[in-house]
């Protein structure tokens, strides 16, 4: 009992750890523009009228569920006259993600504990615990975190037997992300064993759950676009169909085997293909999670954020061989070996290596962008109109749920497909589109065209690299400018080292 009651103490302590670590890391740390772009900068157009909505919002891929949350904050707030306040705009939808990551998590013990045994389940909620992927990610307003949510609160329904609710949980899952469905296609075989008698009757209530939020779904979609809007069918025929997916990148089949996965579970990786031999049950999850991989390296398109919504059935395999592994040792009286040595060794490295890299990517990788934000929206604050250009790669930097002002001059670059390129075309003397990468852009060119029908800003942000040549474009129109703050933002070659403000000399 006493060792129940001090696992229970310390998973709660852990729990509240990783709580407040989640909140602060999205206090300093960026991770990818959907973080943004998809959530808090479309809840801000619909609530304030003004703003931007990406592509994606006019090409009908993207359900307006998320941002109608973060909507009816705004809307709350402003009741009280404070829907203008960083912590509205920004904090209180990233609580409010981070409190459905925590019952995920919750959940995802649950499940565990009851689908590979109560000590694996234990060490399966350790290794969630520690994970840094799971805490980097826990508050961000990223749609592959709700997925990962909501499958972790599936699972547990799921293996209890809690069909009906469990059809509406997936129901809403794939009306957010229709991905979600690669994870469940290979559970319908234990799905229908877990009928039980009238298949038939108890099916078709499953079904009926399962429609609920995708009708109320269709109907959101359809009210905001004016137009019948099926989001999962879009998505589909433009990531699947189209290969629209290979518009952000294209990577080898094998990445998330040399990249993904050794990222997400270092050491552990070393235990997963032994999951198929731990037992039956955790036999049939290396198969699920085996087929979401296998489908996802099939995408052209690959990013760390995918592998998310399988790691609820990753920690689980890797636990039940390690738990399986030490008691088999301590049986054969091996375990105080070497190849007990191997296996603490690798747990206390996956321990370390997880915080170390918390710590790192949390708050020292990527950590510029928030930082130079939050000092331009403080320095508008006292400005009738201030002006700012963002001369950064297009949806690189959150742009108006983090500098707002309500008479404020924003210039940014815009990028979108081909067939939608046109949207951003209209309404500007000279619009700053981003077509084929930052790197084709002709800053000196965009600059004095620019300038030929817009007054020159009172602030410049932008990455360090292209500053000397932004200076330099400036100079030729007739204006100076210089560096008045710059702001470290990582310590990695591949992305920008420094984010820079530049103002009137």
């Amino acid at each position: 009992m006493d060792r129940i009651k001090n696992y229970r103490q310390g998973a709660q302590i852990a729990f509240a750890l990783k709580f407040l670590l989640a909140i602060a890391i999205t206090r300093f740390s960026d991770f990818v523009p959907d973080e943004h772009w998809q959530s808090t900068e479309v809840a801000y157009f619909l609530h304030f009228g003004r703003g931007h909505l990406t592509w994606e919002w006019y090409a009908n891929i993207r359900s307006y569920i998320p941002p109608l949350i973060i909507l009816i904050v705004y809307k709350i707030a402003s009741v009280f006259n404070c829907d203008g306040s960083f912590v509205i705009l920004v904090k209180v939808p990233q609580v409010l993600q981070l409190a459905l990551s925590a019952v995920g998590w919750n959940y995802f013990s649950r499940f565990a504990s009851a689908r590979v045994g109560s000590n694996a389940g234990k060490l399966a909620t350790i290794f969630m615990l520690v994970s840094w992927f799971t805490t980097f990610c826990g508050a961000r307003l990223i749609s592959n975190q709700t997925e990962m949510s909501l499958n972790c609160i599936a699972l547990y329904l799921f293996e209890i037997g809690d069909l009906t609710k469990f059809s509406f949980i997936m129901g809403l899952n794939f009306a957010l992300r229709p991905t979600a469905a690669i994870l469940w296609l290979p559970f319908l075989p234990e799905f229908c064993g877990k009928l039980k008698d009238k298949t038939f009757k108890n099916l078709l209530k499953c079904l009926k759950f399962a429609a609920l939020p995708l009708v109320g779904a269709l109907a959101l979609d359809s009210i905001m676009t004016s137009s019948l809007s099926i989001t999962w069918l879009e998505f589909f025929k433009f990531n699947f169909l189209s290969g629209g997916s290979a518009e952000f990148g294209v990577h080898s089949p094998y990445w998330y085997l040399y990249s993904g996965l050794p990222s997400v579970l270092g050491p552990l990786l070393a235990f997963l293909p032994f999951g198929y031999f731990c037992s039956k049950k955790t036999r049939l999850l290396t198969i699920y999670a085996t087929f979401y991989i296998v489908v996802y390296s099939f995408i052209p398109h690959k990013e760390i954020r995918f592998l998310l919504p399988v790691t609820p059935l990753l920690f689980p395999i890797c636990a039940s061989v390690v738990s399986t592994l030490i008691k088999k040792g301590v049986q054969t009286n091996k375990i105080d070996g070497h190849f007990g040595t191997y296996l603490k060794f690798a747990v206390k490295l996956f321990i370390g290596l997880n915080l170390g890299a918390t710590i790192f990517l949390g708050f020292f990788h990527q950590c510029g962008v928030k930082r130079a934000t939050a000092d331009i929206s403080e320095k508008i604050s006292q400005m009738d109109a201030p002006r700012v250009w963002i001369m950064t790669p297009c949806y690189a930097v959150p742009i108006f749920s983090h500098i707002h002002h309500p008479n404020i001059e924003l210039e940014y670059y815009k990028c979108a497909p081909k067939e939608f390129r046109h949207l951003y075309t209209n309404g500007s003397a000279y619009p700053l589109i981003q077509p084929n990468g930052f790197a084709t852009v002709d800053l000196h060119q965009d600059i004095s065209k620019k300038l030929a029908g817009a007054k020159a800003p009172h602030f410049i942000l932008a990455f360090q690299e292209h500053v000397p040549k932004i200076i330099a474009s400036f100079d030729k129109a007739g204006y100076e400018y210089k560096v008045c703050v710059t702001y470290f933002h990582s310590f990695i070659k591949d992305f920008a080292r420094a984010v820079e403000i530049l103002c009137n000399s």
